[in-house]
């Protein structure tokens, strides 16, 4: 989006939110898709438009809205910009990260101009974690670990608050916290909560000899 139609659609968009994790996906799966065919990469690359990006999209089998494709641009972009500006802005990413639960979190991001729900953030963060790109395996007991940094983003921080929190599930050899289980909220240690990365075939398992 050029810059003045995403103040467009981001004025839009925020009264327009209620999207699922269905929508957020199927979105995110095209664009995977654009990025392995090049042919369609090229295509995309001559429009100038989101009406002729969705009559592509629809083309090869994504019926989307432009309300939707929007809303999806506009919340990645809410959330990574915060992510940017704790970067440059201590008190601001020490007040994020003494945050108790994740409406906290959304409330500070709130005040700082920043609209985005706990799903969608969960939904962003563990899709991070769970990119090839970033997934590591530690070659001394086969634990599992992120890296610090997405691009310039130091984005360990926020996956560990998360999965601290519960929103973000952890891989599921690690070892298990005993005091979320205990406590009368979605266990995010339940085998439907749990996920091996997309990496975690990809890479050697080394022995300790």
């Amino acid at each position: 989006m050029k810059e003045d139609r995403y103040f467009y659609w981001k004025a839009k968009v925020k009264f327009t939110k209620g999207f699922d994790h269905f929508t957020w996906q199927k979105i995110n799966d095209l664009l995977l898709l654009v990025e392995q065919n090049f042919f369609l990469k090229a295509q995309l690359a001559k429009i100038d438009n989101i009406e002729s990006f969705l009559k592509i999209a629809k083309e090869n089998g994504y019926n989307l809205t432009a309300e939707a494709f929007a809303w999806f641009v506009v919340t990645r972009k809410q959330i990574w910009d915060l992510f940017d500006m704790a970067q440059t802005t201590p008190s601001l990413k020490e007040k994020l990260l003494s945050s108790k639960n994740p409406q906290q979190f959304i409330e500070i991001a709130a005040a700082h101009r920043y609209q985005f729900s706990v799903d969608e953030l969960a939904w962003l963060l563990t899709e991070v974690k769970s990119s090839p790109e970033l997934v590591s395996i530690n070659n001394s007991v086969g634990e599992i670990i992120t890296v610090s940094n997405y691009g310039r983003i130091e984005i360990g921080y926020w996956i560990w608050l998360a999965e601290d929190w519960g929103i973000v599930p952890p891989f599921c050899h690690l070892n298990k916290s005993g005091y979320l289980v205990s406590q009368n909220i979605r266990n995010p240690f339940l085998l439907n909560q749990c996920f091996l990365p997309k990496s975690y075939f990809n890479q050697r398992l080394m022995s300790v000899v």
